[in-house]
């Protein structure tokens, strides 16, 4: 029998939930670009074995923002050419924020592509042990960037399209084709004249082209679409990550050039969908945000662990390596691998050189910005709950929707029970309980269902 070290499964506390009513009125609308390369030595993030601190600048990395204003209500959204933002790091720029504009905390969303060629806000060497340095700098210019969005705001009209972009990913857990293909597109234009203000753009992928090798800060390929989308249409394009738990980009060839090419691929789709969008200057803002306590994750105790890993070597080694045979020794290994991370666990809970928490807090959010949901998760959730998501929402508001995943905190890989089962790389160090997805997806449904309640208000 397992002991358990953490609390019983869902414990969920609404302890910040905030609507605002919806509200229609002619739109405001302003965009903003700063540049977020640390001016100090600072490590990488993205890679377990990648400690050195950047040597250089590919190409410039930016945190991009765009204020929706309706008269009664502001909506702000930061994208950032990061790994991830800390709860901490959102919770201390919304309060900057809300100081010099009113805008609540549950109506700022701020993100970050997940690119692995990054800075990290961590301390190097020590996962989950922030730099201060490093925060602050960030909090910083994604205030700064926030602000002058703000001051930017003159008459606009704004719209949504989905466009679609198959055979660029491939789901890299399941090894199939499950994977999140829309490319979701709103564009912000000037009342008058139809100049751009920003492009608002969400794809689901990994941001791995560039490996742990690489000391260049670089935005990837996120960030090499953002570039082409300015270039073509002008203003401020933001790029948000999808549900890329377990999504990940087909490339192949020199990572600096295919870099450009996937994001020059994800840009022409954005160009295309853009085309077919006529903006409305009167639109329905609304923001609500929820916090969830989710267990953490179960370890199994050192003897059950080693026996798990002792079984699944005596199966492998008696299955002979051949092509018949590659499946079956394929999930094999990834149940190994989550069985030796569960014993690396189990032995420093035991001797008392690892503590881990009982919980992890975990905010879902939800914004509304006409006929677009936007839902905000903090961390790798795996994407058959985005898919999920986005069918449910259509039922329900009769909208769109687009799951913005690495926003406002992260947790780490969000994984499904299946994949709690199968092992791999996922699993093996995920922090919560496999029913984590199915809470925050049952959260965002729930704010969503807020927002139509607050509509008929």
């Amino acid at each position: 029998m397992s002991r358990i070290f953490f609390v019983s499964a869902m414990q969920v506390i609404l302890s910040c939930l905030c609507l605002v009513d919806t509200a229609r009125g002619e739109l405001l609308a302003g965009a903003a670009r700063e540049s977020i390369v640390p001016p100090f030595p600072t490590k990488m993030g993205g890679f377990f074995d990648r400690l050195q601190p950047f040597q250089g600048v590919h190409d410039e990395i930016f945190a991009r923002a765009l204020v929706l204003d309706n008269g009664e209500t502001q909506i702000v959204v930061i994208g950032s050419d990061l790994i991830n933002v800390s709860a901490d790091i959102t919770a201390r720029t919304r309060k900057n924020i809300e100081r010099e504009t009113g805008i609540p905390p549950q109506n700022i969303l701020v993100s970050s592509t997940h690119n692995h060629s990054s800075p990290s806000v961590n301390t190097p060497g020590r996962f989950d042990d922030p730099e201060e340095k490093s925060v602050s700098f960030f909090v910083e210019q994604f205030t700064k960037v926030a602000l002058e969005a703000f001051k930017n705001r003159v008459p606009a009209r704004a719209g949504f399209y989905a466009g679609e972009l198959k055979g660029a990913t491939r789901n890299r857990q399941q090894r199939n084709d499950l994977v999140d293909t829309q490319v979701g597109v709103l564009r912000v234009e000037e009342r008058e004249g139809r100049k751009t203000i920003a492009t608002l753009f969400n794809f689901t992928g990994h941001p791995v082209i560039l490996g742990s090798d690489n000391l260049l800060l670089s935005g990837e390929y996120p960030g090499a679409a953002q570039r082409a989308v300015e270039n073509m249409l002008g203003g401020v394009a933001i790029f948000t990550q999808g549900a890329a738990g377990d999504v990940t980009v087909h490339r192949s060839g020199d990572p600096f050039m295919e870099i450009e090419r996937l994001g020059r691929t994800v840009a022409g789709e954005v160009i295309k969908a853009s085309g077919f969008i006529r903006g409305e200057e009167k639109l329905e803002l609304a923001g609500a945000s929820t916090t969830l306590n989710l267990a953490a994750r179960q370890i199994p105790p050192l003897d059950e662990t080693q026996a798990a890993i002792h079984s699944a070597e005596a199966e492998l080694n008696s299955l002979a390596d051949t092509a018949a045979n590659a499946e079956l020794r394929e999930g094999i290994q990834n149940r190994l691998r989550l069985y030796r991370m569960n014993e690396r666990f189990a032995k420093g809970l035991a001797d008392g050189s690892l503590k881990l928490p009982e919980q992890y807090h975990a905010e879902v959010q939800v914004l509304q910005i006409g006929d677009l949901v936007i839902v905000s998760i903090p961390g790798e959730i795996f994407v058959e709950y985005a898919l999920e998501l986005r069918q449910r929402i259509r039922q329900l508001l009769d909208k769109s929707m687009v799951l913005a995943g690495y926003a406002n905190g992260y947790l780490g890989y969000i994984v499904t029970p299946r994949a709690a089962v199968t092992g791999g790389y996922e699993a093996s160090i995920s922090r919560v309980r496999p029913d984590a997805g199915r809470q925050m997806t049952e959260a965002a449904v729930d704010l969503a269902g807020g927002l139509v309640q607050s509509k008929k208000r």
